[in-house]
């Protein structure tokens, strides 16, 4: 019987989904696949961000007051988890699902309320991106009320769930029943890529326009000091300009080769501000663009304009779904050695031990370089098929349990 039928999976996002966050792309590629693969899908989230093509989005309403799209933790959030509570409730009874697919600790703890309170006993399958007290870290360091309450309940609501799934080797959890399931790479979105709006055809041309004859490094994603952007800043100032040694390889006619680098920056961050002071306090305007949002969907088109790219987080507990979408572009990458980045890129990843090497790596980038990885591995799909058998799994363990309790009644 389970194989036949498809699964109904309600999913919730207890975040301003979709707002082209690394977290959210990991939301969006699992349901957007357990859908390819037949289940159908309901995501429950909050009344901001956007809503993207093929997803049954339901959201919260009346909370028009509350504005943040950026990671981090926020009183007002406590808010929006109570009204998406009793949006959940509502959609376990209209919806009827087979499974619940929660997303964050607030997601477990909302999906796990609302099943009691509406006498369910669906099974929930907790995917979990990250460590709650590095969060805090990175995001909320003064808040020390909310990260010890919060941090303590997490290791409560963590046993609410039937099913743990987690992104990475490098997520810290309490307990030895979970599965990772990688983050993939996204197939469709490197092969048919979406028609760039015209806002963003032109920004692409600016930037087209002012890297000029230089060769571009590219970073995309939060613009913090968490991420290691301040420092790639402080050391990108200090090795720029400098000369490319001999080219070892003949340039394709009909192009020219680039003679210094340039740094691109995209994305959005509580510290782009201070970047931006940065920049123009040491006069690094030619050589420093910040492109601003990148849009999910049009990032094959912004890495189309590298010539390298660069992951400058040294370390960390999460999964890093940005590395899989730049080894899909094919682009040289230089990132710091850890167990996750040499798990992915072996032996073609261009490590720093710190950002000192930034300089040497650069210098040794070979003009209209393409690296060819190894994505046999990091199929989104297969990953999915492997989330899809966990929700299975549970269920023939919940039918099995109720044929046994009705045998022995």
């Amino acid at each position: 019987m389970l194989g036949k039928k498809a699964l109904k999976i309600l999913t919730i996002a207890a975040t301003p989904f979709f707002s082209d966050r690394g977290g959210h792309m990991r939301i969006y590629n699992e349901a957007k696949y357990l859908q390819k693969l037949g289940a159908e899908v309901r995501l429950c989230t909050y009344h901001i961000g956007e809503n993207t093509e093929g997803l049954d989005i339901v959201r919260i309403k009346g909370a028009k007051s509350y504005k943040k799209t950026s990671p981090g933790f926020s009183w007002g959030k406590i808010w929006l988890d109570l009204k998406l509570l009793f949006l959940v409730r509502r959609e376990i009874i209209n919806f009827h699902p087979d499974a619940i697919h929660a997303h964050l600790y607030e997601g477990l703890a909302i999906g796990y309320l609302a099943k009691k309170l509406s006498f369910s006993k669906i099974p929930i399958v907790f995917d979990l991106q990250g460590d709650l007290e590095e969060e805090f870290r990175s995001y909320n360091k003064k808040n020390s009320l909310a990260q010890k309450f919060f941090v303590w309940f997490s290791r409560v609501v963590i046993n609410w769930a039937d099913k743990i799934v987690i992104s990475s080797e490098n997520v810290i959890i309490w307990t030895s029943d979970v599965q990772i399931i990688k983050d993939g790479i996204d197939v469709d979105l490197f092969h048919n890529s979406p028609k760039l709006s015209k806002d963003e055809a032109e920004k692409i041309e600016k930037i087209k326009e002012w890297a000029g004859d230089s060769r571009l490094l590219v970073y995309i994603g939060g613009l913090s000091d968490n991420k290691g952007v301040g420092e790639l800043l402080e050391s990108f100032s200090k090795v720029r300009p400098f000369p490319f040694p001999a080219v070892r390889r003949e340039i394709p006619q009909g192009q020219t080769l680039k003679k210094s680098w340039k740094l691109l920056l995209g994305g959005f961050g509580e510290d782009e501000d201070k970047y931006k002071k940065y920049i123009a306090e040491n006069n690094l305007e030619d050589s420093v663009c910040f492109a601003g949002k990148v849009k999910y969907f049009s990032l094959p088109h912004f890495l189309a304009l590298a010539d390298a790219a660069i992951d400058p987080k040294s370390g960390s507990t999460e999964s890093s779904g940005k590395l899989m979408n730049l080894m899909a572009s094919g682009l040289p990458i230089i990132c710091f050695e850890n167990e996750f980045n040499r798990a992915r890129l072996k032996e073609k990843g261009l490590y720093m031990d710190n950002f000192g090497d930034l300089k040497s790596i650069l210098e040794n980038i070979e003009p209209l370089s393409k690296i060819d990885y190894d994505l046999e591995n990091f199929s989104e799909e297969e990953e999915t098929q492997k989330l899809l058998a966990i929700f299975r799994q549970l269920l023939k363990k919940n039918e099995n349990t109720s044929h046994k309790n009705r045998k022995s009644a």
